[in-house]
């Protein structure tokens, strides 16, 4: 029996074995899921599966604790869905604007959904996925000044360019969490900077200056300052992620099959769909649109879009944007 996905799982991807476990997994049938993580695939799409099959699991967290035991497989299902209940739970405003109910409820989870995830990486020392999914506890809870770093040590220590690892970190240096916009851009570049043509870890770039872009327009009236006039380093950071967008699209088939492509192709055009927002595109940033969106898929991810709204109206937004090229 399979249903629908519900609105809180992420689908920029095209996996027809996963799209079936999640939609499985959502009506409680465990198997398929477990099925699929028991199999032997890259690092990469071994991650996507436990944060997509994690976001579908919140419909069945019951069943997922009974039958947890000490499998490192059916352990990495639960921590996981324990931490995307958790986020969820949340919500997507800054920590002073979130009632106690949801904090309480969010410390909750993430404290459960740790607990599961040590125990799945002390089970499985090689797996680099426990690690990964460890760093939304370290982002959103941690237990010490520094922890961040440390959970990403041990990722990089198991995979060097797990593309989720970078973006959580990424997250975890920016001047809305525990660092500043100068740790969170020379995060970005330095993991960029040797990076073959099409890896999707290129992407930190343009995430890292909407971040930067978020938190600036924050301040009143910062919008139209940005319209107004050419604030320092404007040039620059459009030519930084234009090299960037070229270098991800100069991939070969075989990056083109990586599991975080689609995702890196979306970040790029929210990047560039922000940009036509606050500054106007000039052509060669409508064409580099144009490129990020036919490689993007038919479906939006939660992150970055949901920045700018309902993320499938900024997506679709996009790719008008992007056919008024063609």
């Amino acid at each position: 029996m399979q249903a629908d996905l519900p609105p809180h799982v992420d689908l920029a991807w095209r996996d027809p074995d996963l799209e079936r476990a999640a939609r499985a997994l959502v009506v409680g049938d465990i198997a398929p899921a477990l099925a699929l993580l028991a199999r032997e695939v890259p690092p990469d799409l071994r991650d996507l599966r436990v944060e997509v099959l994690g976001q579908a699991g919140q419909e069945v967290l019951v069943d997922l604790d009974v039958a947890a035991e000490d499998d490192p497989d059916r352990l990495l299902l639960l921590g996981s869905a324990l931490n995307a209940a958790a986020w969820w739970a949340r919500g997507a405003l800054y920590a002073g604007q979130t009632g106690d109910a949801r904090v309480e409820r969010f410390l909750d989870l993430s404290g459960r959904a740790r607990d599961a995830l040590t125990r799945a990486a002390a089970a499985a020392p090689a797996d680099a996925a426990p690690w990964s999914a460890l760093m939304s506890c370290a982002l959103g809870a941690p237990e010490r000044e520094g922890e961040g770093g440390e959970v990403f040590a041990g990722v990089v220590a198991r995979v060097p360019d797990l593309v989720s690892a970078h973006e959580r970190r990424l997250q975890g240096l920016a001047a809305k969490w525990y660092g500043s916009h100068e740790q969170m851009l020379d995060f970005a570049r330095v993991r960029v900077a040797d990076l073959p043509n099409g890896h999707p870890l290129l992407a930190l770039v343009p995430a890292a200056h909407i971040e930067v872009h978020l938190h600036d327009s924050s301040a009143p009236g910062a919008i139209r300052r940005w319209r107004a006039m050419d604030y320092p380093g404007r040039r620059v950071v459009r030519a930084e992620v234009a090299a960037a967008s070229d270098r991800l699209s100069a991939a070969g088939g075989a990056e083109r099959a990586h599991a975080r492509w689609i995702r890196a192709n979306q970040v790029f055009a929210a990047y560039y769909n922000s940009v036509a927002d606050v500054a106007g595109l000039r052509p060669e940033d409508v064409d580099r649109l144009a490129r990020h969106v036919a490689e993007a898929g038919e479906r939006p991810a939660r992150w970055p879009w949901g920045y700018f709204g309902d993320h499938h109206a900024a997506f679709e937004k996009a790719r008008r944007l992007a056919a008024g090229a063609r």
